[in-house]
């Protein structure tokens, strides 16, 4: 007897907690989306301008392609600041193959490539690479990149401050 009570228990509590599931129907569904905010950004409202692309402007456009023949990467212009004349064809050329991350890709090509670490202001041209850094990249016949905490970034030179003379 207490074994029937007890399977009943469980047969009326499993029953009991079946939830009610209310078939959804268009108009539901409308009311639904009615109430959603973000329902609101998807469509402009009117006379609400649009977003526009800038004219004329990629991220090809701002960068330097390096390739291998098989695979290529983007750095931003002015990363490459030493280029042997052997290695100019690796270097903006139309990209062929498969676009690989940076740091794939110098990993795979680095018989060819190599990095130069350059401070924040070093890179702003608020500070001059050091003239032997410049001299050493020329003994060697690979490209180097400039890097800043492992990523490629975009070089100025250093503004010479205009010599004073005295008459």
């Amino acid at each position: 007897m207490k074994t029937a009570i007890f399977l009943w228990f469980l047969a009326g509590h499993a029953l009991a907690s079946q939830p009610v599931l209310v078939r959804v129907n268009a108009l539901t569904l409308t009311n639904l989306q009615a109430r959603d905010p973000m329902i609101n950004l998807v469509n402009p409202l009117a006379g609400e301008s649009k977003v526009v692309r800038p004219a004329k402007q990629s991220i090809i456009s701002t960068s330097t392609i390096l390739h291998d023949g098989a695979q290529w990467t983007l750095v931003p212009k002015d990363a490459v600041v030493f280029l042997p004349p052997a290695m100019k064809s690796k270097v903006n050329a139309r990209p062929v193959g498969s676009l690989m991350p940076w740091a794939e890709f110098l990993t795979k090509n680095q018989a060819w490539i190599t990095t130069s670490d350059v401070t924040f202001d070093q890179a702003a041209g608020n500070e001059e690479i050091p003239a032997a850094r410049a001299k050493a990249w020329a003994q060697q016949d690979k490209i180097v990149v400039a890097v800043h905490h492992g990523g490629p970034i975009s070089v100025r030179l250093a503004e010479s401050s205009p010599t004073l003379t005295k008459r």
